[in-house]
């Protein structure tokens, strides 16, 4: 099957709410109105991670003292270290060193800075901090690595931004019908058409909201029984 395009999905969402004969094309700005608002969604449903289903894995190597990766999309400047788009969840991240894993502690970065630590310190690295900023996510390592590592994250990207052209192959079919009632919800109420947004549809939206949350493997469980580690034998293990 071919893949639909941001064009097509574009329509299809406007005929949700158009009062329009389908065979009416779009005009004015309408078609780069809705692309603006795809992106706006897909930025915002993947802030957490949780309406953004599909995780990734990425590998790349650390240099020795390297405490900081960047992630983000590749048309940012200054361009990120890796470019598969922000990290809005990291659900694993480990080293490997000569057939050796080692796993990374993932730490929040509120702990991390209220934590009793040695700074800067160079060792194995036990634990990586996660910071989100607006268009890109920081890892830190620390401790930073004292050799070069193979560094291997397992997580939620932001999807890169979309346009006219763009195809949706990338995209499961359970989260295009999510974001295509979430899309058409979003242009009713631009084109004034907020009646045509009825429980009928809004039941739709949530049922698809719903059946994308279960499928993500976003785990919500809080866990505070970590937040000593890094003050106790970790940093003898690090080498430090």
């Amino acid at each position: 099957m071919t893949a639909q395009t941001v064009k097509q999905f574009v329509v299809d969402a406007y005929q949700l709410v158009s009062a329009n004969s389908p065979t009416v094309p779009l005009y004015g700005d309408d078609q780069s109105k809705a692309v603006q608002f795809l992106n706006e969604l897909m930025q915002d449903y993947s802030s957490s991670g949780l309406l953004t289903p599909i995780a990734q894995f990425a590998n790349f190597l650390v240099a020795i003292g390297q405490e900081f990766i960047t992630f983000g999309a590749p048309d940012y400047l200054p361009t990120p270290n890796i470019t598969l788009g922000r990290l809005s969840n990291c659900q694993n991240a480990w080293l490997d060193l000569e057939g050796v894993t080692y796993p990374l502690i993932i730490e929040s970065r509120n702990v991390f800075f209220s934590s009793y630590k040695y700074n800067p310190q160079v060792g194995l690295p036990r634990f990586a901090i996660i910071v989100n900023n607006t268009n890109l996510t920081t890892m830190r390592l620390y401790p930073a690595p004292s050799e070069v590592f193979n560094v291997n994250i397992y997580g939620k990207f932001e999807p890169l931004p979309l346009t006219l052209n763009s195809d949706m192959s990338t995209f499961p079919n359970y989260q295009l019908r999510f974001l295509k009632l979430a899309l058409g919800k979003e242009l009713a109420f631009y084109k004034g058409r907020s009646s045509a947004w009825d429980e009928k549809l809004e039941a739709k939206l949530d049922k698809a909201e719903k059946d994308i949350a279960s499928a993500s493997s976003v785990n919500l469980a809080i866990d505070s029984s970590n937040e000593s580690y890094l003050n106790g034998s970790w940093r003898v293990k690090a080498g430090i």
